[in-house]
């Protein structure tokens, strides 16, 4: 998958090498452990929640998700930042989120997991109520 970066990333918790804003306007992720433990610094974290998604290139529910998290973030107008994690090039951020199975939605507020998760696709309805809880 080609990422393309549209605008450099500002701020002392995340470098432009750690993180780019694709096409989808999801943020992608390049090195997720280093940028998860920065986040929970930053000023952003406390403000809005993080939605960390993690999913993979080859996983067939988490590219039937993805379309309806991007129109949802839109939608939203930025009120929480959507994090697509890649379990394949990230399995230690996986391991530390124990995540099992995906597509797996993890809410972060104020740099620490909410207790929220969406394991699995159930459709865009269960998909938005789980966003509007946020």
């Amino acid at each position: 998958m080609t990422i393309q970066q549209t605008e450099p990333v500002r701020g002392a918790w995340a470098e432009s090498s750690d993180i780019s804003f694709g096409i989808s306007g999801a943020v992608q992720l390049r090195y997720a452990t280093r940028w998860v433990t920065r986040m929970s610094r930053s000023e952003w974290s406390r403000t809005k929640p993080v939605v960390l998604d993690f999913s993979a290139e080859w996983c067939y529910w988490c590219q039937k998700e993805k379309p309806y998290l991007q129109r949802y973030n839109t939608a939203d107008n930025g009120a929480w930042v959507w994090a697509r994690v890649d379990v394949d090039e990230n399995p230690d951020l996986t391991q530390q989120y124990q995540v099992d199975g995906i597509p797996a939605l993890v809410d972060i507020k104020n740099g620490t997991e909410a207790g929220s998760r969406m394991v699995g696709f159930d459709g865009p309805s269960s998909l938005r109520d789980w966003l509007n809880r946020l």
